[in-house]
């Protein structure tokens, strides 16, 4: 909801001032999504038109502004989907490898 308004509103995902805000709130409930409740990448876009549905009525800019607002997320989710599935793989071998120390060490004591 909070990112439907804030793009018909004009502002975007970005890396300062309200930008950012709007990219973490995003990013967060992706990564909540995928990681959480097992959802598929590019489920969030999704949400938009339930979002205009509700609010549309009350919020004619929503109307107006569902094809962009649809655009700007799921350009930022399929990007951020990148990132965290190469994320996820680097951090999971990084741990498999420290395991695989810990359990060379202490097999050596």
């Amino acid at each position: 909801r909070t990112l439907s308004f804030a793009i018909a509103d004009g502002a975007t995902p970005s890396n300062e001032g309200r930008g950012y805000v709007l990219r973490r709130v995003l990013r967060r409930a992706v990564r909540y999504g995928q990681q959480t409740l097992g959802a598929e990448p590019g489920f969030f876009a999704k949400l938009i038109p339930v979002v205009v549905s509700t609010f549309g009525e009350a919020y004619p800019e929503l109307v107006a502004n569902e094809a962009k607002i649809v655009s700007v997320i799921e350009e930022e989710e399929r990007a951020f989907s990148s990132m965290l599935g190469r994320g996820v793989k680097y951090l999971e071998a990084v741990v498999e490898e420290k395991l695989k120390q810990a359990g060379s060490k202490a097999g050596s004591k």
